[in-house]
């Protein structure tokens, strides 16, 4: 995300340290710098690119990017690209004919890539790992945090004993609040999650909500919990109601009240970690194995222990935790939560209590990462998250918070146990052997699949490393490979001397898809506690170039990136430069408001490729009208002289399949750059290729 956020400053400061909290150029010094002379060389991507390979590659790792770039993964970052794509990309951008090979390694060894919108960070891996030098820009702190942390390798033995010294720390204190007694032997046993249930009311009386009476399948038998006295029990033996509960317990779905025909409606009017019940608990016993249980009287006490401890805790200025009102936590707003405070259990607050006390005492190269670590444990560890393990094919799974890219709200709540012993979902057990453990063997050793017949082989990429120095001035930027510049700021203010920069390859966010910035306030409020200096939290994080639906903010789209591409354009060396970015998007305005960035900037398209993109089974576009396929733009300044490429005015966009959608958007797209046509022309024109697309239900 991007916008033009005022600069601080004016200070000077030499190293990444003090980088980490200065916005864009304050405090970089691009001096001293030497242009090099005029390349004149044919860029392979202008004329040709593998997209039959791209997209099958393409197409396996929407599924699962995780697992295909693990090292992106340490923060978790929304609308990221495939790494297989931008890989596909940078490999055509290599001289060497013989390093194009997808599964070879290197290529750009010294060249310079910038990304003015990283996100992510998707396209700084990606070139890091071929020997590139790169710079990366973003003005939301959470991607310029996780980049500049995954791209700076230390010894995994080093993080592990850190995170061993952190999960000791925080079991000393946290396991006797997780203590059960197993239901068979009555022996202490540890809590694996603990299962809530929603308090809803009618006219007449006051219920529970819950997702589904069926807590887990079995290959022998079920385990339920009772609706009546929410006893929990195995459908193998005949259950008898011993009693019966105050409060019934309803499943979702269950519109009306039968005994006085009036809806159900949430109770708003309470804090919202108050609105749950305990109702069922999973755990291990060391001799009987897992289990659940009906929460008892010495569980509910070991909850009241930790409210209290809870209300002493101090996390500064409760201000800094207020929700704001944008187009994702106004949902919170609505159900009546005013702090992200509010979304905690007092056992998770203490979590955070006791790991901000840890984190002041690591040293700064040690805290970065083990602060990403915990924030992103947050998305298991909130009572929005939801409870999936019913399926007996992944039993306990966690439902995380960010699960449909939006506030979710569940009637059956999970709180977990995140120091439990096992490598279960959502425990910092299991996200440390992903994120750090498993990303950092894989940023050593990187892995491509290559596709054999039917099967799919494992290939070790020798030689590239998925990692970078850091450096703090122009000289070091551009002196060997591997070199590493991480910015957070408005990309349009970049001071890169002109004519030094090999390639620009990015992915501008969605025209009108804002959410994301805003749903990173969940992490961002713990962050800023986490890592006060580390980054400029003093910015207005819905001050980006997306668009709201109304006239204005779209026009604001194209202003601001053509400011961005105007910078780009000053930085690309004359010859060889080349801005290269994926786009899709089925409104007519957006298309138009790229264009006209553009023409404004002063580029032209060379050429246009189209690649799978999504997974049409994502959750926050299925069954949607999606574009499951972007246009990959390649574009040149104008003012190179050289013939421009012809580019025929389609008469009509081909609007019945994504593929050929974003081809016939990318042939108009050139000729409109290379159209002498007004603003006001070319967006009418636009609205007449695509007619009435975008108004359907998404604009992806």
């Amino acid at each position: 995300m991007f916008s033009h956020g005022s600069i601080i400053g004016p200070r000077t400061h030499d190293s990444m340290k003090d980088l980490m909290h200065i916005p864009l150029q304050i405090g970089f010094d691009f001096q001293g710098h030497q242009p090099e002379k005029p390349c004149t060389e044919e860029i392979p991507i202008d004329e040709t690119f593998p997209e039959g390979a791209a997209n099958k590659l393409a197409q396996l790792e929407s599924y699962n990017k995780h697992l295909y770039r693990p090292n992106t993964y340490l923060h978790k970052w929304w609308a990221r690209r495939s790494g297989t794509t931008f890989r596909y990309i940078l490999k055509q951008l290599v001289p060497e004919s013989g390093k194009r090979n997808f599964y070879e390694s290197g290529g750009l060894e010294g060249k310079i890539i910038l990304d003015p919108m990283m996100g992510g960070g998707t396209t700084l891996h990606e070139a890091i790992r071929m020997g590139a030098n790169v710079i990366g820009v973003d003005i939301d702190p959470v991607p310029v945090l996780q980049t500049k942390a995954s791209l700076n390798l230390s010894p995994l033995r080093h993080k592990k004993l850190i995170f061993d010294q952190f999960v000791n720390t925080l079991r000393n204190k946290l396991a006797p609040l997780y203590r059960t007694a197993c239901p068979t032997c009555k022996k202490t046993a540890e809590t694996q999650f603990l299962l809530y249930g929603l308090r809803r009311k009618c006219s007449c009386r006051e219920v529970l909500f819950v997702d589904d009476f069926l807590l887990r399948e079995g290959n022998h038998h079920d385990v339920r919990i009772c609706h009546r006295c929410r006893d929990v029990f195995t459908d193998n033996v005949k259950h008898k109601c011993r009693h019966r509960t105050d409060r019934s317990l309803m499943v979702k779905g269950t519109k009306r009240c039968e005994k006085c025909d009036t809806p159900f409606v949430d109770i708003l009017d309470e804090p919202f970690s108050d609105r749950y019940v305990p109702l069922a608990i999973a755990g291990i016993c060391p001799k009987h194995g897992r289990f659940f249980k009906k929460v008892t009287k010495n569980d509910l006490e070991l909850l009241r222990q930790a409210r209290v401890l809870a209300q002493s805790l101090n996390f500064g200025d409760l201000q800094n935790f207020r929700v704001p009102d944008g187009p994702k936590s106004g949902d919170l707003l609505r159900r009546g939560i005013s702090s992200f405070q509010e979304l905690f259990t007092p056992r998770q607050l203490l979590y955070l209590s006791i790991s901000l006390d840890f984190l002041s005492r690591l040293s700064d190269e040690n805290r970065l990462w083990m602060v990403l670590l915990i924030s992103t444990s947050l998305e298991f560890n909130s009572l929005l998250c939801g409870y999936k393990g019913r399926d007996i094919r992944r039993p306990g799974a966690i439902r995380h918070v960010f699960s449909h890219h939006a506030y979710s709200f569940p009637y059956t709540a999970l709180e977990n146990n995140m120091v439990f012993s096992g490598n279960t979902s959502g425990t910092l057990n299991r996200l440390f052997n992903d994120r750090i453990i498993r990303a950092g063997e894989w940023a050593v050793q990187p892995i491509e699949t290559r596709i054999v017949g039917n099967h799919r082989v494992k290939v070790p990429v020798i030689g590239e490393i998925d990692g970078g120095k850091p450096v703090s001035n122009w000289k070091a930027l551009t002196a060997g490979e591997r070199k590493v510049l991480i910015l957070q700021g408005d990309a349009s203010a970049l001071n890169v001397p002109e004519n030094t920069v090999d390639y620009v390859v990015t992915d501008p966010p969605y025209y009108d898809s804002v959410q994301y910035s805003d749903l990173s306030n969940f992490f961002r409020v713990w962050l800023r506690l986490f890592s006060p200096r580390e980054a400029d939290w003093h910015y207005n994080p819905l001050a980006s170039a997306v668009s709201d639906g109304t006239v204005s903010s779209g026009r604001k789209y194209g202003e601001v990136l053509a400011d961005i591409w105007k910078m780009c354009c000053r930085a690309l060396k004359k010859e060889g430069g080349r801005l290269i970015f994926t786009f899709h998007h089925w409104r007519h305005e957006a298309w138009a408001e790229l264009a006209l960035s553009l023409k404004r900037a002063g580029f032209l398209l060379v050429n246009r490729y189209i690649v799978f993109s999504e997974n049409p089974v994502s959750v926050h576009i299925l069954g949607l009208k999606s574009l499951k396929h972007d246009a990959i733009l390649v574009l040149r300044p104008k003012t190179v002289r050289r013939e421009p490429r012809k580019w025929s005015k389609p008469r009509k966009i081909d609007t019945t399949d994504s593929y050929s959608f974003c081809r016939d958007c990318g042939t108009a797209l050139g000729w409109f750059l290379a159209s002498d046509i007004n603003e006001k022309s070319m967006r009418r024109e636009w609205q007449h290729l695509l007619g009435g697309n975008g108004s359907g239900k998404t604009s992806r």
